[in-house]
């Protein structure tokens, strides 16, 4: 349940202190009306303190345990996304394949549009070559 050692001492520490102002009351003058009043003061503020003490350190364990499951989750789809991102491009990469193998089956096939890209392109560069003569 305590996760830290150091919030038990603190504990322990608080009821140590408040225990002790207690008992020098007590044992000044037991008998007086005013120190057994101010002496159940001192006890009562123990145990309250001591509640608070234990409520708070409660809700610091939940608080702590809801941020390390937050960041085991937040872990959890980093690496997931990380998956589907490689296997995004491992995806990519088997489609660009299998379109340059459908591209050189196409065109063992039917080289005509592959004849007609490269006249295209030749025909273009020849142009392009005469307009800088042309040029000069």
């Amino acid at each position: 349940m305590i996760k830290n050692v150091d919030r038990v001492v603190s504990i322990i520490s608080l009821l140590v202190g408040l225990s002790s102002v207690a008992i020098s009351i007590y044992l000044t003058s037991p008998e007086s009306n005013a120190n057994i009043v101010s002496l159940s003061g001192w006890i009562a503020s123990a145990v309250i303190t001591l509640a608070l003490s234990i409520t708070a350190f409660r809700a610091l364990e939940k608080f702590e345990d809801d941020l390390i499951l937050a960041k085991d989750e937040a872990i959890k789809f980093k690496n997931e996304s990380m998956k589907y991102q490689n296997d995004l491009i491992s995806q990519q990469n088997d489609l660009v394949s299998y379109r340059n193998i459908s591209n050189s089956l196409s065109s063992m096939i039917n080289p005509e549009p592959l004849k007609d890209t490269i006249r295209n392109k030749l025909a273009a560069h020849l142009e392009s070559q005469a307009e800088r003569r042309d040029e000069r």
